[in-house]
């Protein structure tokens, strides 16, 4: 399929959608740059795209026609958890133009976290980092929790990012890192406030570090809960100009 009639199929569908007056209150995300990148409930009913659910769409192809991540990893299968659709070398041709998309799902559910560039080079100017999920059902949890926590920042060069974020739900808290595990690039989300479904910062000072190095420092911290009981996780780290070092996280209580 040419990119020319992906784009007539996402176009079509769109208008569909925008006739039919669907909504989607359910999905909900962040991205870190919405000139570039936006998130919000999938729109395409084409090829292995199914609309209602956590998506994602990009300004080449237009920011309202978001596509499902569900359908996006047929497209491109992880390895080793992460799904990589390259411009071009490893996408279906339909899909050239859309850029440089590493991305992973949290669990079972319609939860998903990533980043997206121009280029295959973090470097570029474009990186963004995003995570959208469904969170129907979702209730705030209670006492203490731990999270198995993955993470993506530069992943071409960092590879999957590891640790563990630890919860205090009576005290409104939320702490931890993710490191990856060949280059030593850390990212520590600092202290971080949580209330109900909300995680947000209430100091900016993440850092992201290498070895003895300071990388970036000031960073703030937001997501959200999903899940019963806050079974899951999902959130971005931003460093304001050093977009480079911005980091999306996604994790499962212990």
């Amino acid at each position: 399929m040419h990119r020319s009639t992906f784009k007539t199929l996402i176009l079509a569908s769109v208008t569909a959608v925008a006739l039919a007056g669907v909504a989607h209150a359910g999905i909900v995300g962040e991205s870190t740059d919405e000139t570039h990148l936006k998130v919000g409930a999938s729109v395409i009913n084409a090829g292995p795209h199914t609309a209602g659910k956590a998506g994602v769409s990009v300004a080449s192809i237009g920011l309202s026609a978001y596509v499902d991540f569900q359908g996006l990893s047929a497209s491109a299968p992880p390895s080793g958890g992460v799904s990589t659709i390259n411009n071009p070398s490893t996408a279906p041709g339909s899909h050239n133009g859309m850029g440089v998309f590493n991305f992973a799902k949290v669990s079972t559910g319609d939860l998903w976290f990533g980043e997206w560039s121009d280029t295959a080079n973090a470097n570029d100017g474009t990186h963004t980092v995003y995570y959208v999920g469904d969170d129907t059902g979702a209730t705030a949890g209670s006492g203490t929790a731990s999270y198995t926590v993955k993470g993506l920042s530069d992943y071409a060069t960092n590879g999957i990012l590891e640790g563990t974020f630890n919860a205090d739900f009576t005290a409104g808290t939320l702490g931890g890192y993710v490191q990856s595990a060949t280059t030593g690039y850390k990212v520590d989300i600092g202290s971080v406030g949580i209330s109900g479904l909300t995680i947000a910062s209430t100091t900016a000072n993440a850092t992201a570090t290498q070895g003895a190095s300071t990388l970036a420092s000031g960073g703030e911290v937001s997501g959200k809960f999903f899940g019963a009981n806050a079974a899951a996780l999902a959130g971005l780290v931003t460093f304001g100009g050093n977009s480079v070092y911005d980091t999306a996280f996604g994790g499962t209580k212990n």
